[in-house]
């Protein structure tokens, strides 16, 4: 019996050195964070996710308290933002440790919204002529058109062509800010959805010649503000793990070479194509410092790859764990037949994606695209929206007699009122006279305003 007690005794004391009270509770661990931006100011309801939460936890944001701390169970945690500035991690403290920092718990800080934030695709000054506010605001616009990259001579070539055209420096003089799209040169000849985004040998070239040619237009125009997209719609032309590859030898590469990563967009659309960068290339969950989004579709779309219109963009936001406060919109444009003049017939404007039976209509629906974006503006994470502006090609901006259509007027009438104001009641009346035109009894447009369009009025008669 002495021997099965003393048994007994020392089983009992291997079972109480190894009990889970007896060792050190682990760290807290944060996975997610939401929302993941907010005004400078504080004030944003923060839920936390992740792991070892416990009764009495502190959150700090970029080392400053937060202020309402909850702790909801062991995987969630609310908490109130305080005021604040640049990108900062949302960390939990316990008294069994403080939360790693990791990219997604990366809160970003909302900068004021930035003027001008309306813009052109495609059509610079010199093609568009003088349309009065665009110009006058210095509008934000895309010149992908026909610039392309290689390497070697071609390159070369390319890179003096674009640094010194004539064409980039009146839009410049005008005080508008560039977009501009470095392409891969083996995009020609490559048609929508085929698999040509550059791997191996070809994507260190690309990104040789990204780095020349950008390095190059910056040195042409010291001290001006250009933004440039790696690649346009890279999402046509390959997969994301593609489209990852190059990212992760691009932005160090460009940080090396001093071009602000701030001003170098990465493209994001549809769902979770930001997830599956990351997926891709971990890295890229802190290197991204700015993206832009084509946000197609409508606004309860139902395909996979549609973004659901610009009404989805903090649903795409929510993915990013770097680069949330700065995005650039590139917004489809509408086509509409009585402005078409060849481009496009009639039946091909009819079965595109953003038909419009006039230009009337397309004003309206373009000026619900910018009261639906206006919030995301004022709130400082909405860059610059780009709209489609094809003259004659089915998107109505301009006629060729240089009078602006309704929908051009709609888009003017956004680029000249101040942001501050833009929600007033005054401003949304003013678009909708631009858009619809004065009613029987109400006053006409100020002075100096065109009257609308007479396809406009017939439309609407």
């Amino acid at each position: 019996m002495r021997t099965l007690a003393g048994v007994g005794l020392t089983l009992t004391l291997v079972a109480l050195a190894g009990a889970p009270g007896a060792q050190a509770a682990a760290a807290p661990v944060v996975t997610a964070i939401s929302p993941n931006n907010g005004p400078a100011a504080g004030g944003t309801t923060v839920t936390i996710s992740g792991s070892g939460f416990t009764i009495g936890a502190t959150v700090q944001f970029g080392g400053l308290a937060a202020k309402h701390v909850t702790v909801g169970s062991a995987g969630s945690i609310t908490a109130v933002s305080p005021a604040g500035g640049g990108t900062v991690d949302v960390r939990v403290l316990e008294q069994s440790g403080t939360s790693a920092s990791t990219p997604p718990d990366q809160f970003a800080y909302d900068p004021p919204p930035r003027s001008p934030w309306l813009g052109l695709n495609g059509n610079g000054y010199t093609y568009l002529g003088p349309v009065g506010t665009f110009v006058e605001q210095g509008i934000a616009f895309d010149r992908s058109g026909p610039v392309e990259w290689g390497a070697g001579e071609r390159l070369k070539e390319r890179g003096r062509e674009t640094a010194g055209g004539e064409a980039l420096a009146a839009d410049m003089s005008e005080g508008m800010i560039p977009d501009i799209t470095i392409e891969y040169a083996g995009y020609q000849g490559c048609g929508w959805g085929e698999d040509c985004l550059p791997t191996g040998a070809a994507a260190k070239a690309y990104v040789e010649g990204f780095i020349a040619s950008a390095r190059e237009i910056l040195a042409a125009y010291p001290g001006a503000e250009i933004l440039f997209e790696a690649s346009n719609e890279p999402w046509g032309h390959g997969s994301a793990s593609q489209y990852a590859s190059i990212l992760a030898q691009l932005l160090p590469e460009a940080q090396k070479a001093g071009i602000p990563l701030e001003d170098l967009y990465v493209g994001a659309t549809g769902k979770h194509w930001v997830r599956s960068l990351y997926a891709a290339q971990p890295s890229l969950r802190g290197e991204i410092e700015a993206w832009y989004a084509h946000p197609y579709g409508p606004p309860h779309g139902t395909r996979e790859e549609d973004s659901q219109g610009i009404q989805s963009l903090p649903a795409l936001q929510s993915e990013m764990t770097s680069g949330q406060n700065n995005i650039v919109v590139s917004e489809i444009g509408f086509c509409t037949p009585d402005v078409n003049k060849g481009k496009r017939t009639r039946e091909q404007c009819a079965d595109s994606d953003a038909a419009a039976e006039n230009s009337g209509q397309a004003a309206e629906e373009l000026t619900e695209m910018l009261e639906n974006a206006l919030p995301y503006h004022l709130a400082g994470w909405l860059r610059a929206l780009i709209v489609y502006s094809r003259n004659d090609g089915g998107y109505a901006m301009q006629l060729s007699s240089g009078k602006l259509t309704a929908q051009g007027k709609a888009l003017e009438a956004f680029a000249e009122t101040p942001a501050a104001e833009a929600l007033a009641p005054g401003a949304q009346e003013r678009a909708r006279l631009l858009r619809l035109g004065p009613q029987p009894g109400e006053e006409a447009l100020a002075s100096g305003e065109e009257e609308a369009l007479a396809s406009g009025e017939e439309a609407l008669r």
